[in-house]
């Protein structure tokens, strides 16, 4: 086995990881096509590099199961487009003036840094995500976001009454890093919604369409966010001025 095929299954396990809400060794030896005991080896190695954690859970009967998780440092051995967001929010500050500044805290000019970002990511690309079905536009403008360092896997909706619906989940955009910095985490619920008002308001100004965020009991892995695209068009926002970036 080559070195190069010993890091495309320790990838796709990752892959799968991220994706799901644990898995048990059965499970991702069905999913990646290997015995238990060759995705085992994989999985030490994991684990002793910390991109994954194992957990007991005990089932009705039988013997506890061994679960799989995927943390935080395996999360970060996927791509993420940071240098090109990075310059995005610079050129952003960069274009404020005293006016916008004046009496503004830290919090407050990066959630007008962000609303910018947003409002000129939503000039840029609407134009490109017309046409074909809501979950085609919905992968289309996530492949777009993706090259910008927001990161969304696409789900089509299955519950019942949400016909032609789509969610998006994700690690979610920067400002949800910055609200996790800043504020204590608020109390965990069922109905606890998981995302940001900057990227709702970018998705549905992007898509055309009325976008929801998703309760956090329901997002799959590692996502920290996730939004309910609806098949309900929006009247489109009036357009801010957007001062030219050099």
């Amino acid at each position: 086995m080559t070195n190069a095929r010993v890091e495309t299954t320790r990838e796709r396990i990752l892959a799968i990881l991220r994706r799901s809400d644990g898995a048990t060794i059965d499970q991702l030896a069905a999913d990646v096509g290997l015995a238990g005991a060759t995705v085992r080896r994989h999985l030490d190695v994991l684990l002793r590099d910390g991109h994954v954690t194992i957990q007991q859970s005990k089932g009705r009967t039988g013997r506890p199961r061994h679960v799989f998780f995927l943390t935080e440092a395996g999360a970060d051995l996927f791509p993420h487009h940071y240098v090109r967001l990075t310059h995005r929010l610079l050129d952003e500050i960069l274009s404020l003036d005293t006016r916008e500044t004046e009496g503004r805290d830290g919090r407050a000019l990066a959630g007008l840094v962000f609303d910018r970002m947003a409002d000129r990511l939503a000039l840029e690309y609407a134009s490109r995500l017309r046409g074909g079905t809501l979950e085609d536009r919905a992968r289309r403008a996530a492949a777009l976001l993706a090259e910008e360092g927001i990161d969304f896997e696409v789900i089509p909706a299955r519950e019942a009454g949400s016909d032609g619906a789509v969610d998006l989940v994700g690690r979610g955009c920067p400002c949800l890093r910055v609200t996790e910095r800043t504020e204590a985490p608020p109390p965990t619920t069922h109905a606890a919604s998981a995302g940001c008002e900057h990227d709702r308001r970018l998705l549905e100004r992007l898509l055309g369409v009325r976008v929801t965020t998703l309760p956090s009991s329901v997002l799959p892995g590692d996502s920290l966010a996730g939004y309910r695209l609806e098949p309900t068009p929006v009247p489109a926002a009036p357009a801010q001025p957007m001062v030219p970036l050099a």
